[in-house]
């Protein structure tokens, strides 16, 4: 039984990572570095992973823009239960720092305030985007680089 599960995780362990991925860089709390320590163990190619996870994590953070972009932030807290706190710090980030922030948009539950408060204020997309994805690429790059051991990457 446990052979045929870690079988599946194998076999579908790529399109599992891309969706569970998107779903932790959306609203849904998943601890998406977690489940790709998971799949380096089951011995599933680490630049692989990293590609369908920074993938799969930037589309969810571009939902997260999105629902900030199209709509305001009286509906984005209350749809989300944000408290003003949380609101205002991601405000005075993102008035000092502007698209910049997105970069920290892997952290957990202040990156997707972030792109929310960067949808509602209308910052440039493109710039967004990549700035976000490189933030995201960058962590698990980290994270799978230090599975292995930096030294045996090379």
């Amino acid at each position: 039984m446990v052979d045929a599960l870690i079988d599946f995780f194998k076999d579908y362990g790529y399109w599992g990572m891309g969706v569970l991925a998107f779903l932790s860089g959306s609203i849904i709390p998943i601890a998406s570095e977690v489940l790709l320590l998971f799949f380096l163990g089951l011995g599933l190619s680490a630049v692989w992973l990293t590609v369908v996870a920074t993938l799969g994590n930037t589309l969810g953070g571009i939902t997260c823009f999105m629902l900030g972009y199209l709509t305001n932030k009286d509906t984005v807290q209350w749809l989300f239960r944000i408290p003003d706190r949380r609101m205002k710090r991601a405000d005075r980030l993102i008035q000092k720092y502007g698209y910049w922030t997105a970069a920290l948009s892997f952290v957990p539950a202040i990156g997707e305030v972030l792109l929310l408060v960067l949808g509602i204020m209308r910052v440039n997309k493109y710039r967004v985007i990549a700035v976000m994805a490189l933030g995201k690429f960058l962590r698990y790059a980290f994270i799978a680089a230090s599975f292995y051991g930096i030294s045996n990457l090379f």
